[in-house]
């Protein structure tokens, strides 16, 4: 007997309404596997939406690819510009302050030294920012400009004067030396869309770094073309510079990069325990499915059907089963993603369509005003986000649609293996 046979016979038990039980069973199945595999899938790529924003706000805005210390950082940023797979370097100077306007209530925040021309020197940069007011001008002398939470919550607009002390210049003062406070105007007030930068950041020019805090430039940020490639680059910085301190994003960011790969990684074995649990009504199923064709099966071990084939038969219905939930769900898991905030919206407007109807319904039986409306399922204003961002990752949906047919295709061995022990004559004595 040829091998085409199994899949004859398997795809008839797959696609045969032999039995309603056994039929809402394998339906049940397949819908189960297709659940996992589209949450999976939405849920995924909406993590990957908010961690790529987070690491490229961070790389972008913050941190650089690569930093280099313990060289003339002017110079250098020109030699290290000139290397291949270098986007941009830029120099730069780094204090932790207090800052006050307005409501006089200092608060710490980071003031950062850059070129005047860093806006076009690090188009990524430039790219990150999003400037709410004023704008992003650093030639003129004593200027800062400042993240859009921190300017809210030290009462600071664009034309104010901020006062700053550097923890440097408190050091000063306590070993006897006057505290001078520099007052700096606004001239911009920007917006990364990651709370960190935005509540605790500010940007001023390196001449105002060096000359009011006494800070000059002491590093050389680097952009990186592919930030992949970035052992590549540190050795060609480190050959061009071999008493330099070089390091790179995977190095000093690896905590929080650490966390975020944690965080995605247990996200997925918890949702993916939907499989588990899929698998073992798989399991269920088969073996009822064997149970139910025992006379089938004596007849074809009668006419010569090895044991392995009656099993490989009931293998390949499990494949189907999770080949047909995986493709369905994989579809579903896409369009989700894709249309994430279109979904949201029409949510919203479902609920608060209802809720005002049901407001209305109240307010004329009772003849009170009732408020209705108003729900939100992502609001900017708590996720600090205007919308949700999605990223699909090609290898992670192909991943999954993998797992989940492995997990149908093991569930069914397990099930099939009472197929290979029955006997022609235990089944056809009785017959």
């Amino acid at each position: 007997m040829t091998s085409r046979w199994i899949l004859f016979v398997s795809v008839r038990h797959f696609r045969t309404k032999r039995r309603e039980k056994g039929h809402t069973a394998g339906v049940l199945s397949v819908l189960g596997i297709a659940a996992g595999v589209m949450t999976l899938i939405s849920v995924l790529a909406v993590m990957n939406g908010f961690q790529h924003s987070t690491i490229e706000d961070i790389l972008e805005v913050g941190s650089f690819h690569v930093q280099v210390t313990g060289v003339d950082p002017v110079s250098a940023a020109r030699q290290i510009g000139a290397l291949a797979g270098v986007r941009a370097a830029v120099p730069f100077a780094e204090q932790h302050s207090l800052l006050a306007g307005y409501f006089r209530d200092p608060v710490a925040a980071v003031v950062r030294g850059v070129p005047d021309t860093i806006g076009s020197d690090d188009e990524g940069f430039a790219r990150s920012l999003e400037i709410v007011s004023g704008r992003f001008a650093l030639d003129e002398p004593s200027t800062v400009v400042l993240g859009e939470e921190l300017a809210r919550r030290i009462g600071a607009r664009v034309g104010d004067t901020v006062e700053l002390v550097g923890f440097d210049l408190i050091q000063g003062a306590a070993a006897g030396a006057a505290l001078v406070s520099p007052r700096l105007d606004v001239i911009g007030v920007f917006k990364t869309g990651f709370l960190e930068y935005d509540a605790g950041w500010s940007f001023v020019s390196l001449d105002t770094s060096r000359s009011l805090l006494g800070t000059p430039a002491g590093t050389v940020g680097v952009k990186l073309r592919d930030r992949f490639a970035d052992r590549v680059v540190t050795a060609r910085i480190r050959d061009l510079f071999p008493d330099a301190s070089v390091e790179s994003w995977r190095e000093y960011n690896r905590a929080i990069f650490g966390a975020l790969r944690l965080e995605k990684t247990l996200m997925m074995l918890l949702i993916g325990l939907i499989f588990v649990v899929v698998a073992v009504n798989i399991y269920q199923s088969l073996r009822r499915s064997v149970m139910e064709r025992t006379e089938e099966i004596g007849v074809l071990k009668a006419l010569g059907a090895s044991p392995l084939a009656l099993q490989l038969v009931f293998v390949f219905e499990g494949v189907w089963i999770g080949a047909a939930g995986a493709t369905i769900g994989t579809v579903l898991g896409v369009i989700v993603s894709a249309n994430i905030n279109r979904i949201f919206a029409f949510v919203e407007r479902a609920i608060n369509a209802v809720s005002v109807a049901a407001a209305v319904a109240v307010g004329a039986v009772s003849g009170a005003g009732v408020d209705g409306g108003g729900f939100s399922v992502f609001s900017p204003s708590y996720f600090y986000l205007d919308e949700v961002p999605a990223v699909l990752v090609a290898g992670e949906v192909v991943t999954i649609a993998v797992v989940a047919v492995l997990s149908a295709t093991v569930a069914a061995y397990g099930a099939s293996r009472r197929a290979g022990r029955i006997t022609p004559a235990e089944v056809l004595r009785y017959e």
